[in-house]
């Protein structure tokens, strides 16, 4: 790229080429080098869309990504790369084309200098591609064929591997036969973890020679696709450990496996042997862990609950799986062995339909269905049909294993109580309200799984027959409001998330007596219906000693009568095992804590929460809970000194690392703490400190911090400096707000801070240099909501201290006048990058020196009503993204680098040629991203004067600004690196640019709500454009002529262009792929005409007033000549309509219908009987059109057998799904 550098590493599998992406990818500084990363495993599939989303969603994850489409992921991934420096992996590709790499590659472009990509392949197509990519060469792209690991590397890894040292000098008798079975690795790592770990700890020299001596070595070469080593590797796995990996043939490749799942799954298939008086889970346990040290399984970087098998691995399990598992992730055609088939995924999308799912029919002797996510992290949910459903569990008889999370599922069809042999069943994240009676059938079920069920009311009344259910997890079912009658008769249920306890009509906690085995999590809610404590003893939860995580629940109701000393005794009773390790303790009424809250005998324990207790006085003696990492505590009302009985009286919190005070509006006092000099000093490892909402808290910090890396103070009003300072040396984030000026202050040694965030500061008017003076690695700095602030600082010392800061950012500051006071004088901090001023109502000017901040690439002004102009001596070259929005009084755009001379000044002739006037800008510059908006006050014509704009632009959005008329100034000539153009709501406009043909890399235009724009035909739009929108310019009254010869337009939008009446003569181009035409009332131009030619066309949205031809739109019956490779429409509007006689392909996959209130009839199929809607059907939205409601409404309606089959059905404006 011409701004980023492309590096693809190819070689044989098992190389190490992932492994050294991710050492780089992961490597701190890297991280620091680089603003944004990314990492997106490609494999087979090179799906644009999908890797776009997850580079967007690594580089801004607050981003909803879910649902939309690729030019909206590109559009925003490529301002949120804009002028930043990144560095995306893509792993393990194969595709070589060359369209799918342009459209992957089109948002990056937008990238900071330095930006890079790096590629691992085995494909050397690839590597050659992206040498010669002609976006990838700019950059000077050098694909890197890895070489073998030398013998001597190979021998060391070996060694740690197979005897957990570095070399063989412990044992020189294996070093020999250890060399040759390295030397048959051929230097591949893979080879070489995978034989070691095969040996691990194994020091019998008979056993490395059989594995030298083994015949696999021997196999011809052209037979030989999955690596020796691996083959020997498995092949020396006990029988047990053969059956558990070659369970995971049914994951694709590079998918991140669920560790806890899987080993649920293996359980549930039998596959688990419980031996030595272990439970199958940790038996499970030993088998997953067994295969990560047999480097057969690898642990995710990204997410320590999850892991995955390198491709290699993932083949070898499916050559071993055999017919017996399916993966569908891999499928293609048909499956002949389907009958043979006893374990098979399903990879979840946004709609299953019943085509997809055929082939699991044939599957009749399945024992395992599980949905897969598309992704990791891919959590929106996905529609079922209940029908479908049923028709396959109907035929599913011997499943063992069902999982079916995040679907929209509302009921569970009865007959899933005839799965007699099912064990595991997975409803996570559904819309079902209950489960029908025949789950009580299930008596072989050991899993049920609930969680997130939000619209759950009730479990079975009958569960107690469920006598081997083992685990229950509802976690996450708010409206579930109690227990089945007898749970505690379930005696061998080992995990249950919540116990919901009831005085009446339901579970008291004493039946948790009997549930002796239970382990892992247990919230206990509403103990506040306890009505005796008795019962509380009675759960004896401290002789459970399997459970690792609890959490104790009151009501939040504190109005009503609380029992405080039952309370009380209900928590003292509540004692639970030492082995606990995490405690949250919630909106108990009590007015103490119990004393074993506090006993070093809970050694165990890493984290606690005590949340809403507002009653109770005192903390008790956390400081002695030696494990201690993180201390949430958070709306204790009454609590108003944090004292000694805090700490306790040796050694107090020597592991805490998080600390936090939330809500506190009662704490006044926080001691320091005050022990014997051999004790050590308090907090000696805390790292997070946070302090928020506490409004009477006068006390100052503790004196000692000297490990705290990130500090939050917020909404402590009452907080003030005391004579003594506050000494943080490790100190790299701080949040500072709502607090007085003079607690900053006191805040010394701040040598270590990288980032400051100053929010609410009443009385700050600027940044002193007594409080800068340490901040020598200050590189973010941002402040809100400041009232009083002035100024940022007032004098060159400060400028002085803040050498580093590269990011500034300030927000809300209504009494900011400038970003300096007396800036004439004044530089500002020489390595700034970012500056983004919004919304401070009396700025009214920039710093004059501005244009010499040669780091600059970022600069946005938002929300500065007062802002007239930007100095005079421009802003700098280096600045890649200008954003300037709603300065309402600002009367011209910023110089780029300054001028060389002023513009007012008379030229040396007369002529205004463009070669003089570029004479005014700096042609060095480097914008690429210009977006203007809501800037009444511009001139009529924005870009003259010498404001021209500089070659290197790649996007220019104008929009709201109602002063602009004409843009025919722009010199397009010089804008050969532009590809997007966004113009709207500019009322008064009257010209556009000239030569918009002329715009080689043009791919985006967008024209909207100009209706002051008067065309009689629009200008000639550039070959290589994609993508053109209009709407809402009403005197436009024809499009381009030879539009049909942009081969390369894929979207086309016209809506509200009332004066158009046909399209150009040689109709739209037929490579088209979305086409709207909405709101055109004059177009005659008959449908036939311009449809026809349209044979790549996947997306159609019309109305009524704009198919032309007659006034179709005022028939009653519809004939449109739809393309085979439709996937979408909408027919918007038509009043009259009555019938549809279209011939639906079956390619479609949504259809919407709108406002069509005689509407009666759906589509017919090819011999006008029954419906013409695809079994492919997804979607099907029905609005405004009364009568076809009625008769597609759900149980009752005459077309409702025709279309139950649909994942999901949407009925009016209301938006109400039906689930079907």
């Amino acid at each position: 790229m011409c701004r980023s550098t492309s590096d693809s590493h190819s070689r044989d599998g098992g190389v190490g080429k992932t492994a050294l992406a991710q050492q780089v990818y992961n490597d701190p500084r890297v991280t620091c080098y680089f603003e944004k990363k990314a990492w997106a495993c490609v494999s087979d599939e090179f799906d644009v869309l999908a890797i776009t989303k997850t580079i967007l969603e690594a580089t801004n994850g607050q981003l909803p990504c879910e649902g939309k489409d690729l030019d909206w992921l590109q559009d925003k991934l490529r301002e949120n790369l804009s002028g930043k420096k990144f560095l995306v992996v893509l792993d393990d590709v194969w595709n070589e084309k060359y369209g799918h790499w342009t459209s992957l590659l089109k948002p990056l472009q937008s990238g900071a200098k330095g930006s890079t990509i790096i590629v691992t392949t085995r494909n050397h197509g690839v590597a050659s591609m992206t040498r010669n990519h002609r976006v990838a060469s700019m950059a000077g792209a050098l694909p890197t064929n890895l070489k073998e690991l030398p013998l001597h590397a190979c021998m060391t890894l070996f060694a740690f591997h197979a005897l957990g040292v570095e070399n063989f000098d412990q044992h020189p008798d294996l070093e020999v036969l250890g060399r040759k079975i390295v030397e048959k690795c051929k230097g591949l790592p893979l080879a070489v973890k995978t034989l070691a770990g095969m040996l691990r700890t194994e020091v019998n020299p008979h056993t490395w020679e059989a594995i030298l001596n083994s015949k696999i070595w021997d196999l011809p070469e052209e037979r030989n696709e999955i690596l020796p080593a691996l083959k020997l590797s498995y092949l020396h796995l006990p029988s047990n450990l053969r059956r558990c990996f070659a369970y995971c043939a049914i994951f694709p490749k590079d998918y991140e496996i669920q560790r806890d799942e899987l080993i649920r799954w293996w359980i549930a298939e039998g596959l688990v042997e419980a031996k030595g008086g272990k439970s199958r889970w940790n038996a499970g346990l030993d088998y997953y862990n067994e295969l990560v040290s047999r480097s057969l399984f690898q642990k995710s970087s990204s997410d320590g609950s999850r892991f995955l098998m390198h491709d290699l691995v993932n083949g070898l399990a499916k050559l071993v799986a055999g017919a017996t598992y399916f993966d569908s992730g891999e499928f293609e055609g048909d499956h002949t062995n389907a009958s043979l088939t006893r374990h098979a995924s399903f990879i979840r999308s946004n709609d299953i339909v019943l085509e997809r799912l055929k082939i699991y029919h044939q599957m009749q002797g399945l024992r395992s269905f599980i949905s897969l996510e598309k992704e990791s992290g891919y959590y929106d949910r996905s529609y079922l049909s209940q029908k479908v459903l049923s028709d396959l569990l109907s035929e599913l008889k011997y499943l063992r294993v069902l999982s079916l999370s995040r679907y929209y599922i509302s009921e569970v069809p009865d007959c899933i109580g005839r799965l007699r042999h099912l064990r595991h069943l997975n409803l996570s994240y559904t819309d079902i309200e209950t489960l029908p009676k025949s789950v009580a059938a299930l008596y072989n079920l050991e899993v049920l799984i609930l969680r997130g069920c939000y619209k759950l009311v009730e479990l079975l009344e009958d569960l107690e027959k469920l006598i081997n259910l083992r685990f229950l997890d509802i976690t996450d079912t708010p409206s579930l409001r109690a227990m089945p009658l007898c749970i505690g008769n379930l005696v061998g249920l080992e995990m249950l998330s919540k116990f919901i306890v009831r005085a009446k009509n339901g579970s008291r906690l004493k039946e948790l007596k009997s549930l002796g085995n239970l382990e892992g999590e247990l919230c206990i809610s509403d103990l506040h219906m306890v009505q005796e404590a008795k019962d509380a003893n009675d759960a004896c939860l401290h002789t459970k000693k399997g459970l690792r995580r609890l959490t104790m629940r009151w009501t939040e109701d504190f109005a009503g009568f609380r029992n405080e000393e039952l309370e009380a005794k209900v928590l003292d009773f509540l004692r639970p095992h030492k082995n606990l390790e995490n405690l949250a303790i919630s909106y108990y009424g009590g007015l103490q804590f119990p004393s074993w809250l506090a006993r070093p005998s809970h050694v165990n324990i890493v984290r606690l929460r005590l949340h809403g207790c507002r009653r109770a006085k005192a903390l008790p003696s956390l400081g002695q809970l030696s494990s201690l990492r993180e201390l949430v505590i958070e709306g204790l009302n009454a609590i108003h000194t944090v004292g000694p009985e805090f700490y306790g009286t040796k050694c107090p919190f020597p592991s805490l690392i998080t600390l936090e005070f939330k809500y506190m509006p009662l704490w006044e006092d926080w001691s320091d703490y005050f022990g014997t000099e051999d004790v050590g000093v308090v907090f000696p490892r805390l790292e997070h400190l946070v302090i928020t909402d506490c409004p009477k808290l006068i006390g100052r910090l503790p004196s000692q911090l000297n490990s705290l890396a990130k500090l939050e103070i917020d909404s402590c009003p009452c907080m003030d400096a005391t004579p003594s300072v506050i000494s943080l040396p490790s100190l790299n984030e701080l949040k500072f707000g709502g607090c007085k000026e003079g607690v900053l202050k006191s805040l010394v040694n701040l040598t270590s801070v990288t980032a400051l965030y100053i929010e609410d500061v009443v009385d700050l008017t600027y940044l002193n240099h007594g409080f800068t003076s340490s901040l020598i690695k200050l590189e973010k700095l941002g402040m809100e909501r400041c009232e009083e602030l002035i100024y940022m600082w007032q004098d060159r010392d400060v400028i002085r201290d803040l050498t580093c800061l590269k990011s500034l950012f300030v927000q809300s500051c209504p009494g900011l006048v400038s970003l300096a006071a007396g800036e004439e004088d004044i530089e500002l901090p020489v390595n700034l990058e970012t500056i983004s001023v919004w919304s401070c109502d009396n700025l009214e000017k920039l710093p004059s020196k501005m244009h010499a901040l040669s780091s600059l690439r970022d600069l946005a002004i938002e929300e500065c009503p007062k802002l007239a102009s930007f100095p005079e001596t421009g802003i700098p070259t280096s600045v890649i993204s200008l954003n300037i929005t709603d300065c309402e009084i600002l009367q011209s755009l910023p110089i780029i680098g300054g001028l060389s001379s002023h513009p007012e000044e008379p030229s040396s002739s007369s002529s205004s040629s463009s070669s003089s006037r570029n004479n005014h800008v700096d042609m060095t510059s480097r914008l690429q991203d210009l977006r203007i908006s809501e800037c009444d006050s511009l001139p009529a014509s924005p870009f003259s004067e010498g404001r021209f704009l500089p070659t290197t632009l790649r996007t220019l959005a104008i929009g709201g600004c109602r002063g602009v008329e004409s843009l025919a100034e722009i010199n397009v000539d010089r804008l050969q690196s532009l590809q997007e153009i966004s113009i709207s709501f500019c009322e008064n406009l009257r010209s556009l640019p000239q030569g918009l043909h002329t715009l080689s890399h043009l791919t985006s235009l967008t024209l909207m709500r100009c209706p002051g724009l008067e065309l009689e035909c629009f200008p000639p739009l550039p070959p290589g454009i994609t993508s053109f929108r209009l709407e809402g310019c009403p005197k436009i009254k024809a499009l381009p002529n030879q539009l049909h010869r942009l081969t390369c337009l894929r979207d086309l939008e016209i809506q509200r262009c009332e004066s158009m009446t046909r399209f150009p003569d040689g109709g739209l181009p037929p490579q088209l792929q979305r086409l709207w035409v909405r709101d055109c009332g004059n177009m005659k131009h008959p449908v036939r005409e311009w449809l026809t030619p349209l044979t790549s066309l996947q997306l159609l949205y019309i109305d009524g007033s704009s198919i032309g031809g007659g006034g179709v739109g005022e028939e009653e019956d519809l004939v449109l000549p739809l393309p085979s490779s439709l996937l979408d429409l909408s027919i918007y509007d038509m009043p009259n309509l009555e019938r549809l006689s279209i011939t639906v392909p079956p390619s479609l996959r949504r259809l919407w219908i709108y406002d069509c209130p005689k509407l009666r009839e759906l589509p017919k199929d090819e011999d006008g009987h029954g419906h013409g809607l695809p079994p492919t059907l997804e979607f099907l939205w029905i609005s405004g059109c009364p009568i076809l409601e009625e008769r597609c409404r759900k149980g009752t309606g005459c077309y409702w057998p025709l279309i139950r089959h649909i994942p999901q059905v949407t009925f009016d404006y209301s938006g109400s799904s039906i689930t079907t």
